[in-house]
């Protein structure tokens, strides 16, 4: 298994200058409100531009687009959900691998990973930090992957805790 290092990091995942950041998005890839909002605030119009030109994916695609004016390279647009519906843990298990795969296809050394439980998703972090951690895992176990740094970024101190300590368990590490 290669070794990549993955850091727990609190930030505004708009500001990260890894390789490429993921969008928690819908499946119309449409840069609405919550992250999306803010990377097309941010990164200009651009990448909604592209996004429009690629339209819509199934869910658990993955879609990757420059990143703007943003510091990363790229932004891989996972999709979890339909337009204003709710998500399932399958669709973050499959967008996620796909994020991943999508950047390994890249040869991306780095990568930057929101809490995909927030905003309109609405999933408790808890399991989603479960979710996150078991397909990294099985991602850096089963495929050869060219990432070397992966990062979750969090938005808040409480969420960050939760996701140390559900990634010490997943990676069975101790304190």
């Amino acid at each position: 298994m290669k070794k990549v290092k993955i850091d727990l990091l609190k930030g505004d995942i708009t500001e990260q200058d890894t390789d490429a950041i993921i969008n928690t998005a819908n499946n119309l890839l449409i840069l609405g409100s919550g992250l999306g909002g803010a990377i097309k605030a941010k990164g200009g119009d651009k990448i909604a531009e592209e996004c429009s030109r690629h339209g819509a994916v199934n869910i658990g695609d993955a879609v990757i687009t420059t990143a703007g004016g943003l510091k990363s390279k790229y932004i891989i647009h996972a999709a979890l959900m339909e337009f204003d519906s709710p998500i399932i843990d399958e669709n973050i298990s499959l967008s996620l691998l796909n994020s991943l795969r999508v950047a390994n296809k890249r040869s991306l050394k780095s990568i930057s990973i929101p809490d995909m439980s927030v905003g309109i998703t609405r999933f408790p972090p808890e399991i989603c930090a479960n979710i996150i951690f078991t397909v990294i895992k099985n991602f850096i176990e089963e495929e050869n992957t060219s990432l070397e740094l992966i990062e979750i970024v969090l938005w808040d101190i409480e969420t960050l805790h939760i996701y140390r300590n559900i990634y010490k368990v997943i990676f069975k590490q101790d304190d």
